[in-house]
């Protein structure tokens, strides 16, 4: 069968590819997270990004929010819910703002010649930036960087989609950002 990344000819194909990948159907480094598998923290989060990427929002970074806690280093860390991918389809944009606003999150979209932006920290050990979103480096960069090894036709589809980074403002809380998703691809 070869590296199904490389067959993959759309976004479309990308997002099923990227399902897969997050209920252990597809082993093996994935780009886009660039890991094995996903990170334990996000298994109840699963089901919703399996269902965006098939509906189209391929995510690529993901993570719940977490309320302050003691982390294995003595220090407080806390983090916010968080996702971002790419998304071809202007309606399911348009569906995933809006539900976004009517959630409160923040969401930052970037388009083929966007660069720049403010950082909105995401995770925080101690007060200090452990993570962040927002900034953007343009979609040439990322795409170099996240997704080496896909196919010619996607890697061109991805060159004129929206890069999106959705981000719940609210410390620890890790209902909203997930409910509005849900919603937004439901629609």
């Amino acid at each position: 069968m070869g590296n199904p990344w490389k067959q993959a000819a759309s976004v479309a194909d990308l997002g099923n590819l990227m399902a897969d990948w997050l209920e252990g159907r597809l082993g093996g480094w994935t780009p886009g997270y660039l890991d094995d598998r996903p990170d334990e923290e996000t298994n109840h989060l699963i089901p919703v990004l399996a269902a965006c990427n098939r509906a189209g929002f391929v995510t690529t970074n993901s993570q719940p929010g977490r309320p302050p806690e003691r982390g294995y280093d003595g220090r407080m860390w806390r983090q916010r819910a968080f996702v971002e991918g790419w998304i071809v389809d202007g309606a399911l944009l348009g569906r995933i703002r809006a539900a976004a606003k009517r959630a409160g999150m923040t969401a930052i979209a970037h388009g083929p010649s966007s660069r720049g932006g403010n950082w909105i920290p995401l995770v925080e050990a101690d007060d200090e930036i452990q993570m962040a979103a927002g900034d953007y480096l343009g979609h040439r960069r990322v795409i170099n960087s996240e997704w080496q090894g896909i196919g010619r036709h996607a890697t061109n589809e991805l060159r004129h989609a929206i890069h999106i980074d959705l981000i719940d403002p609210v410390w620890g809380r890790d209902d909203r950002l997930w409910s509005a998703l849900a919603d937004a691809i439901r629609s």
